[in-house]
C-alpha cells in the first residue's frame, strides 16, 4: 500500500487509474491487473471524454454533470490554448475570481492575457 495519503479513502488505497514514469524511464509504467470474465477496467467509458478531446464532447459532459449551460466558445478557446481572458473565466465560472484563476494558470504555464487587454 502506498504511503501517499492522496490515494487513500477511509484508510484504504483507492485509485481509479495509477500509472507512473520513473526518472530516466523510456515509458510510463503500471502494475499487472487481472480481471474476471465479468469485470472491466472501465477504459471504454472512463477515457472517452479525454480521447475525444473536442469542445462539443466536454460541453456535453459538463452540462450533464453541472446541470447548467456551458459556453462552448470559451471551452474551445481553452482547448485551443488561447490566452486566458477575464471573459473566458467568467463565461465558464461566473463566481470565479479572475486573479486567482490567472495566477493558477500562469503557475501551470498557461498564457494569460496582458492585464491592459482585460
Amino acid at each position: 500500500m502506498t504511503a501517499d495519503t492522496d490515494f487513500h479513502f477511509d484508510g484504504f488505497f483507492d485509485a481509479t487509474v495509477c500509472a507512473w514514469r520513473e526518472k530516466d524511464a523510456e515509458a510510463w509504467g503500471c502494475g499487472p491487473v487481472e480481471f474476471g470474465a465479468d469485470e472491466s477496467d472501465g477504459a471504454d467509458w472512463l477515457f472517452g471524454l479525454l480521447a475525444d478531446g473536442s469542445a462539443d464532447a466536454y460541453v456535453s459532459f459538463a452540462e450533464d454533470y453541472l446541470e447548467r449551460r456551458i459556453d462552448r466558445d470559451a471551452v474551445a478557446a481553452v482547448l485551443a490554448q488561447s490566452p486566458l481572458s477575464r471573459h473566458m473565466v467568467s463565461s465558464l465560472s461566473p463566481a470565479a475570481d479572475f486573479a486567482t484563476v490567472a495566477g493558477q494558470a500562469r503557475a501551470l504555464g498557461y498564457t494569460v492575457q496582458d492585464q491592459a487587454t482585460l
